[in-house]
C-alpha cells in the first residue's frame, strides 16, 4: 500500500517576522498580495491556452505540409497531447501539498517557460505533440492549478470575492492578448513569438512568486481572510509588540485548533475546517458532481473557440472577404468573462452551490441552444447569434469557475487542497482536450453524406445541450459532504 506525500509545514515564525512590516500586523494582508501573484501567474499561462495555441494553426498547418484532406492529424495530435497532459496533474497538486506553493509555482513557471522553447524549436508532428503536450500541461494546467491552489490557502470565507476580483483583472487582460498574438506571430513568426513568450513568463512569474508570495498566512502568525486571532494565554514582551516562546515549549495554533500536533509533517488546521484526503473526497457525492461540471464546461467551450472560424463560415459570415469577423465572438466572450467575473465571485461568497452552480450550468447548456437556432435563421443573422452564444456561454462558464473552484476548498479543506484540486483540473483539461474531438465527429460525418457544414455543426450543438442538461439537473441537489470520521488504531 502506497502512501500520499505528507504536506511539510513550514518553521514557525520569529516574533520579529511576525512583528515585520508588510507582514500582516498593519493594514496590508499579505493574502492580498499573495492574489495578486496567483493572477499574474495564471495571466502569463495564455501561450497554452487555446486562444493563443489555436493562433498556431495555419503556420503548423503548413510547415507540416498539411492539406485539408489531412488537416485532422494536427487536431488529433492537440486532442491527445491535451488529453495526456491531464494525467500528470495530479502528482503537482501532490507536490504542491508536500513543499508548497512558492517553490512549485517558481518550478512550473520556470518549466513551462522551457516548453514554450520546445513548441518554438518542433519541426515534425512528433515534436509538435510533444510541444503541444507541454504547454497544455505546464501552462493550461499546472500554472493556473498552483496559482488557485495558493490563494486557496489565505482565504476561506471572501474566497469567491477574490476569485472574482482576479477574474476579472485576468480576462481584462487577456481582451487583447489574442489580437496582439497574432500580430507577433504575423510579423515575427511563430517560432519567435513563443521564444519570446517564454522569455516573458520566466521574467513576469519568477521573481514576483520567490520574492512575495508566503505558503500560509500561519506561516507569519495569520489566520485566513485576516480573522483576528482567539484569545490566548502568552508571554508577551511590550518590545517586540508580540509574544515570546520560550524554548521547548508549545506555540499557541494561530488557527485556533490548540498547540500544533507532535508531528509538525501535518499542518494545523481549525477545529471547523475540514480536512478531506484525496481518497475520502473521492467518496464524496459533492466531488463527482463538481467533476460534472468541471468537465463538460471546457468540454463545450474548448470545442466552440478551436472552431469558431469554420462555424461562424457556416452560419453565413463571409471570413473571405472579412477574415477578422471570426474574432468578434472570442473577442464577446473574453469581454463578458471580465464583466461577469466579480459578480460571479460575489453571488459565490452569497449563495449556495445547489442554486448558482445549476445556474451556471443552465447557461452553459443554453450557449449550444443559440448556436442551432442561428443555423436556422438567415444568414445575416449569424455573427449576432454566435456572439450571443459566447457571451451566454462566458456568464455561465464565470459561474461555474467562480463557485466550483470555491466549494471544493470549503467542502475539503486546505489540508490536501492541492491533489484534491488537481484531480478536478485534470478532469477539466480532459473535457479541453475532447471538445475539439467531440465536434468534429458530426462534421466528418455530415460531409461524408454529402451534407454541409452547418447541418454537421447543429448536430454538434445539439449533442453539447444533450451532455449538458444532466448535471445542470444533479447540480441542484449537491451538499456539503459530512466530514470524515477518524478511527484510532
Amino acid at each position: 500500500m502506497t502512501s500520499e506525500p505528507e504536506p511539510t509545514h513550514p518553521a514557525n515564525p520569529t516574533p520579529a517576522e511576525i512583528a515585520a512590516p508588510g507582514t500582516g500586523n498593519g493594514r496590508w494582508f499579505p493574502g492580498y498580495t499573495v492574489a495578486g501573484v496567483g493572477a499574474l501567474a495564471m495571466l502569463a499561462s495564455a501561450p497554452g491556452q487555446t486562444m493563443i495555441v489555436a493562433l498556431l494553426n495555419a503556420p503548423l498547418r503548413e510547415m507540416l505540409g498539411l492539406t485539408e484532406g489531412n488537416a485532422y492529424k494536427l487536431n488529433i495530435a492537440y486532442t491527445v497531447a491535451t488529453v495526456a497532459a491531464a494525467i500528470p496533474l495530479v502528482l503537482v497538486g501532490r507536490l504542491t501539498d508536500a513543499y508548497g506553493p512558492r517553490k512549485t509555482l517558481a518550478w512550473v513557471a520556470g518549466l513551462f517557460a522551457a516548453s514554450c522553447l520546445v513548441l518554438a524549436g518542433s519541426f515534425n508532428l512528433l515534436t509538435v505533440f510533444i510541444g503541444f503536450f507541454l504547454v497544455r500541461f505546464l501552462g493550461a494546467g499546472a500554472l493556473g492549478l498552483v496559482a488557485q491552489h495558493a490563494i486557496a490557502m489565505w482565504f476561506h470565507r471572501r474566497l469567491g470575492s477574490i476569485n472574482g476580483f482576479k477574474q476579472v483583472v485576468i480576462f481584462g487582460l487577456w481582451i487583447p492578448a489574442p489580437v496582439a498574438s497574432a500580430w507577433l506571430i504575423a510579423n515575427l513568426g511563430w517560432r519567435s513569438a513563443y521564444v519570446l513568450f517564454a522569455v516573458l513568463v520566466a521574467v513576469s512569474v519568477i521573481p514576483p512568486t520567490l520574492r512575495f508570495l508566503r505558503d500560509r498566512p500561519e506561516d507569519l502568525g495569520l489566520r485566513m481572510d485576516n480573522d483576528p486571532a482567539p484569545a490566548t494565554t502568552s508571554t508577551h514582551d511590550p518590545e517586540a509588540g508580540t509574544f515570546v516562546e520560550r524554548f521547548g515549549e508549545e506555540r499557541p495554533d494561530p488557527t485556533g485548533a490548540g498547540p500544533f500536533p507532535a508531528d509538525r509533517g501535518t499542518p494545523a488546521t481549525s477545529a471547523t475546517e475540514p480536512a478531506f484526503t484525496m481518497r475520502e473526497a473521492l467518496r464524496t457525492r459533492a466531488y463527482w458532481l463538481i467533476a460534472s461540471a468541471f468537465l463538460i464546461s471546457p468540454l463545450i467551450g474548448t470545442a466552440l473557440l478551436f472552431d469558431l472560424q469554420p462555424i461562424v463560415a457556416s452560419l453565413g459570415v463571409d471570413l473571405v472577404a472579412r477574415p477578422e469577423l471570426a474574432a468578434w465572438p472570442a473577442s464577446a466572450w473574453l469581454a463578458a468573462m471580465t464583466v461577469m467575473a466579480l459578480p460571479a465571485g460575489l453571488l459565490t461568497d452569497r449563495l449556495r452551490p445547489s442554486r448558482l452552480l445549476p445556474v451556471g450550468m443552465g447557461a452553459i447548456a443554453l450557449s449550444p441552444a443559440v448556436f442551432a437556432v442561428t443555423v436556422l435563421l438567415p444568414d445575416s443573422a449569424g455573427l449576432a447569434g454566435a456572439i450571443v452564444a459566447m457571451i451566454v456561454f462566458a456568464v455561465g462558464q464565470s459561474i461555474v469557475a467562480a463557485c466550483g473552484s470555491a466549494a471544493v476548498a470549503r467542502y475539503y479543506g486546505r489540508a490536501h487542497h492541492g491533489a484534491i484540486r488537481s484531480s478536478l483540473t485534470r478532469i477539466g483539461l480532459i473535457g479541453t482536450g475532447l471538445g475539439p474531438a467531440v465536434a468534429a465527429g458530426p462534421v466528418w460525418l455530415a460531409a461524408t453524406l454529402g451534407s454541409t457544414q452547418s447541418t454537421g455543426y447543429f448536430w454538434v450543438m445539439l449533442i453539447f445541450i444533450a451532455v449538458a442538461v444532466p448535471p445542470t439537473l444533479a447540480l441542484t441537489r449537491i451538499r456539503e459532504p459530512e466530514a470524515p470520521v477518524e478511527t484510532n488504531a
